[in-house]
């Protein structure tokens, strides 16, 4: 459950108001500023119902705000919060629209103003295309987030007081406190005054949403101290229900009743983005992580592409395999355990030229090799094994050729020869059977 601490923050107490100086170095305005009068704080946890509530100086915040995150709902009267009719949904095209669009409603330059964007209600059909900004001067923005961070106090989210204010449709909300007032009239809308003068600015703004023929709210929810007997008198003009609510001691129980609201208006945006320290941390990091991905994605490519080659390889040489078993084993049907039956073949073919028996291929095949391959006259069209001899086809110009092949081989020990001629008109074919004796 995530603790933490709001600050309401006035900057004309601790004058941060009334520095206007671009060039002026923060830090040493800062130790010039007398000591921080009373700040009012409250503290809780999200989801818990328990708020405390207190006062004291900054210095003594410190020790509170450690291990809390820190909400700084500073005065709205140095705000300026509006909604802007910005029909882009790209957020940098925004960006770059808002600060013209709100140019005529700002005292100071734009160039000198920080806005931070809300986002669209999708869900309202009335707010389409108006983007809730709020804006505030730069230089007051980084005196502030200066002023709070030299008592080691971070800030996660700083907003106008008024975007903590409870809104209700249909309903508008007055908040009165000492010196100033806060009107609230849409939940991205909210003007400040002070408090002599709320009346006649309650007023106009009513009169101003009659003459743009806009809805008048049905009541006004007016939040005040419990002991202001001026109070109510204020707005005894205005012809609207007032639906009074009151705080004990400080605004402040009103605003922690809408503090969720506070994110969504978050000036710690674009330059003042909010940078933790175990960022910090990691930053020096970052770019040997960058050089490590890109190292593991290039090692992983070459690994795909290696891969890849291999595959392709390896069916390439599996093609072969099958080629070469083909002419190894021309009766084979099916190309399954082929070097079984490969070394199978090869087992047979050794068995019949080796150990005792003398009737194999080989042993007959080295014994008439000598003699058949000086027989230049006669051409071998084809030899076949069967068990314990060999056919041999022969073709020849003469008759004579093969006989005397035959005679010569007739004389080789153990072979006994078998021939047979078919005459042609311009050949003799003839099958020359080779069988080992005994």
């Amino acid at each position: 459950m995530n603790e933490f601490l709001i600050i309401h923050f006035k900057p004309q107490l601790h004058q941060l108001a009334n520095t206007h100086s671009e060039n002026q170095n923060i830090d040493d305005t800062a130790t010039s500023q007398p000591a921080p009068q009373f700040q009012y704080w409250a503290i809780g946890a999200d989801q818990h119902p328990s708020i405390t509530l207190g006062h004291g100086s900054l210095e003594e915040l410190t020790p509170i705000a450690h291990g809390k995150k820190v909400i700084i709902l500073i005065d709205a009267n140095f705000t300026t919060i509006e909604s802007v009719n910005i029909p882009s949904k790209s957020r940098s095209k925004q960006l770059l629209a808002v600060p013209f669009a709100m140019e005529d409603l700002l005292a100071e330059d734009i160039e000198d103003t920080h806005f931070a964007l809300g986002k669209v209600d999708a869900h309202n059909a009335n707010t389409k295309n108006q983007l809730p900004v709020i804006a505030i001067k730069r230089d007051l923005l980084k005196q502030t987030i200066a002023f709070f961070k030299r008592q080691d106090i971070h800030i996660e989210v700083l907003t106008a007081d008024s975007v903590a204010l409870p809104y209700t449709d249909k309903s508008w909300s007055v908040l009165l406190d000492e010196d100033s007032a806060l009107i609230k009239t849409s939940a991205s809308q909210a003007h400040s005054c002070d408090r002599e003068n709320l009346s006649v600015i309650l007023q106009a703004l009513l009169t101003e949403q009659t003459d743009a023929k806009l809805e008048l709210p049905e009541r006004i929810t007016y939040y005040t101290k419990e002991d202001d007997s001026e109070a109510q008198n204020l707005l005894d003009d205005i012809d609207i229900e007032i639906d009074s609510q009151h705080y004990k001691n400080h605004a402040l129980e009103i605003f922690v009743q809408n503090i969720s609201e506070t994110q969504s208006l978050n000036l710690l945006q674009g330059e003042f983005k909010l940078i933790r320290e175990s960022n910090l941390w990691l930053k020096p990091w970052k770019s040997v992580a960058a050089v490590a991905s890109l190292w593991l994605v290039l090692q992983l490519s070459y690994d795909s592409m290696l891969a890849s080659q291999l595959e392709t390889k390896n069916l390439e040489l599996t093609k072969q395999i099958e080629r070469e078993f083909k002419r190894a084993l021309p009766d084979a049907k099916k190309m399954t355990n082929m070097q079984k039956r490969v070394e199978r073949r090869l087992s047979d073919l050794k068995s019949g030229s080796t150990g005792g028996n003398k009737n194999g291929f080989l042993q007959i095949l080295s014994q008439v090799s000598p003699i058949l391959a000086k027989n230049e006259k006669i051409d071998i069209v084809a030899a076949v094994y069967r068990s314990n001899y060999i056919d041999i086809d022969l073709t020849a110009k003469t008759l004579q050729d093969i006989e005397s092949l035959k005679n010569k081989l007739a004389v080789v020990p153990g072979i006994k020869t078998v021939l047979s001629t078919t005459v042609e008109k311009s050949s003799v074919k003839g099958r020359l059977r080779l069988e080992a004796k005994g």
